[in-house]
């Protein structure tokens, strides 16, 4: 019965650090998608006198490329928004378009589905590229399988669009999406500005300070301009809302395991009462006190080692069943089961395993060839 909640510990603990890391890593995903990449920060920039027309962005871009240029900035993007209907075959559809630069989609972990993403040829384009989700494809009555397709764009002209991707929606999305790339926005629409805001993935270390300093060049090259950043992505958030609950279940995790160690202690210490016979009838032909202490201690580890074993089988089990991974993700793809969960519980097996032995262990070296014929 001890080895049995051992096991049940230990597939606990398992399940406890996977559930934890799966957690993080599918919490991290959303974050990202929503607000960026850890590290993430937005540039914004507010012309003093004027609004913010061709030459103004113009002069934006200019500064942008001459900044990244020189701090070995890679990860750079527009980030425009604004909500829109377009007129679909069955009538408006709701959707809210974001203006964005090609390497937007690593910045936000954007999959594409089908069809593909921007790529810097598509600002040359007649008829505006675009890239939806699901959502507004379905809503518009596009099979995704199907791109590239051709949407008419809002605004008085009603011009086209060639829609040549799509990627997942957004869960808590309250419209479909539209991707447009930075630059062809006067192609879209007449009531869609240039951005004003930028996103720049940085190196976490260093983001901070390169922040700054990213700060102070472009408000050197761009006097007449408001420049301001801020860190926009969701990673300093994660640990306050997973910590509380990984705290609680490690926890309990750690009081069932030590429950269970005293258990399997306490019958390792009965059972080397009952093998006192045998221990002194070893020492009788010449087993040394190492080679007892080791044989007692082995039998503990290769036993906790086995319910181990079993307890974290079942807690992998647990974690790729179908529907711990719908409660979990919903739609969304789960991640794999972290190896850190196998590998910390068939660690804590051992671990167990040779404290409970230890005691025991140190107790049958000391059986006399004496004790044995007493017994």
């Amino acid at each position: 019965m001890s080895l049995i909640g051992v096991g049940v510990a230990v597939c606990a603990l398992t399940l406890v650090v996977g559930f934890g890391d799966m957690m993080q890593k599918g919490l991290a995903d959303e974050y990202e998608q929503q607000a960026g990449r850890a590290s993430t920060y937005t540039f914004s920039f507010q012309p003093v006198e004027s609004e913010m027309g061709e030459s103004e962005a113009e002069k934006v871009d200019a500064a942008l490329k001459s900044t990244t240029e020189r701090f070995g900035i890679h990860h750079v993007s527009a980030f425009g928004q604004i909500d829109t209907s377009i007129s679909g075959p069955t009538g408006k559809v709701s959707a809210t378009m974001y203006i964005v630069d090609p390497g937007f989609d690593d910045m936000r972990r954007l999959k594409v589905e089908h069809g593909r993403w921007f790529t810097e040829a598509d600002k040359n384009n007649l008829s505006p590229a675009v890239v939806a989700d699901e959502d507004f494809l379905n809503e518009y009555g596009i099979d995704p399988a199907s791109l590239p397709a051709t949407i008419t764009l809002p605004g008085e002209t009603q011009s086209t669009g060639t829609v040549i991707g799509s990627v997942g929606s957004t869960e808590y999305a309250e419209y479909g999406s539209l991707y447009v790339l930075n630059g062809q926005e006067d192609k879209v629409s007449t009531e869609v500005e240039a951005p004003t805001e930028f996103e720049m993935w940085l190196p976490p270390d260093e983001g901070e300070e390169l922040s700054k300093q990213a700060v102070a060049d472009l408000k050197r090259q761009l006097p007449d301009f408001d420049v301001y950043a801020d860190r926009t992505d969701f990673a300093s958030g994660m640990d306050e809302s997973l910590g509380p609950v990984k705290n609680v279940l490690l926890t309990i995790s750690v009081l069932i395991l030590f429950m269970g160690m005293l258990g399997l202690l306490n019958i390792s210490l009965v059972t080397i009462q009952q093998r006192i016979r045998e221990i002194g009838i070893r020492r009788s032909f010449g087993a040394t006190s190492r080679r007892i202490f080791f044989s007692v201690m082995m039998e503990s580890v290769v036993a906790t080692t086995i319910a181990g074993a079993v307890g974290v089988l079942i807690a992998v089990l647990v974690l790729k069943a179908p529907f711990v991974s719908e409660l979990m993700f919903g739609a969304a793809s789960s991640p794999q089961v972290p190896f850190t969960a196998v590998t910390v519980g068939m660690l804590v097996s051992v671990g167990v395993g040779a404290l409970a032995g230890l005691i025991p262990a140190i107790v049958a070296t000391k059986v006399r060839i004496i004790d044995a014929i007493r017994a």
